[in-house]
């Protein structure tokens, strides 16, 4: 069988892997997600990255999630 059809198919059973940055500002106790989206752990990692140079930031996670739907 070949790969894409496999990873269709589960992609339509679980809904595909995406990622994004929760974000912890200093002096604040509220979390907010990023604004973007990523297809690749690889892309979050390097926006999480470039958001460590902040000072502004206390606290910075990548998360995981699926979803049916494709952004």
């Amino acid at each position: 069988m070949n790969t894409t059809v496999l990873e269709e198919i589960i992609a339509f059973l679980f809904g595909r892997k995406y990622y994004a940055n929760v974000i912890n500002r200093k002096g604040t106790d509220e979390l907010s997600l990023s604004c973007f989206i990523f297809k690749s752990k690889e892309e979050a990692m390097a926006h999480k990255k470039s958001l460590e140079d902040n000072r502004s930031f206390m606290y910075i996670e990548t998360v995981s999630f699926r979803s049916r739907k494709d952004y």
